[in-house]
């Protein structure tokens, strides 16, 4: 796949964060091309629900960024420091709603040029500490106890092992199996649920340090 010739026209979003190869910003009218291009093949959509659609076509990645492009922000794109104005994917923590106000559900994909590279895994550890050290303006995904953010979590569909190894690596524990939960296109898969408390996510900073 060709990445798309950059093509920014205004000025985009200040990222929200930074890593040694990525940035993690908003969504920009501009990303509907590339976020399209990375999202097209049949590969990034294999574990997905069926809100990702297949195929993804242009109208979709319009109708997507749209959606994300005025606060709060739950959703941003992924992109490499070098090229700052080209989508290779997209990570973002769906807030909890009543009494689970306090968690969020982690999101996340990669385009396949990408993928293999460690990337995603370099931008989920970078999101979830974001995530629980945002202070200063919390979004309502990390609103909760205290205006924190106190625990997130990812379902995954069984077979979608590298999936499960980046969220290891980034801490989280495997918190149970829900047998045959999910069915996509005629295939029945198991849904494996992992989960990082505050706690959990202070433990393991504590032990880095």
């Amino acid at each position: 796949m060709t990445t798309p010739p950059t093509t920014t026209t205004t000025t985009l979003p200040t990222p929200i964060l930074t890593t040694p190869r990525l940035l993690i910003r908003p969504y920009h009218p501009q990303d509907v091309t590339s976020t399209h291009a990375a999202a097209s093949p049949a590969s990034i959509h294999k574990y997905m629900s069926l809100a990702f659609a297949y195929p993804y076509t242009l109208q979709h990645a319009q109708t997507w960024v749209d959606m994300n492009l005025t606060p709060p922000f739950h959703h941003f794109v992924i992109c490499e420091r070098e090229k700052p104005d080209v989508a290779i994917g997209g990570i973002g923590a769906k807030p909890g709603i009543d009494v689970s106000s306090h968690t969020a559900e982690l999101g996340y994909w990669i385009g396949e040029d990408y993928a293999g590279k460690g990337l995603m895994s370099e931008a989920v550890r970078a999101y979830v500490d974001w995530c629980f050290t945002e202070r200063e303006h919390p979004p309502p995904a990390v609103a909760g106890a205290g205006g924190k953010l106190m625990r997130l979590h990812a379902g995954v569909f069984s077979g979608n092992a590298g999936s499960m190894r980046i969220l290891q690596k980034t801490g989280f524990k495997p918190e149970g199996v829900w047998k045959e939960n999910v069915e996509k296109h005629g295939i029945v898969y198991d849904t494996h649920f992992f989960g990082l408390t505050r706690r959990d996510w202070e433990e393991g900073r504590r032990k880095e340090a």
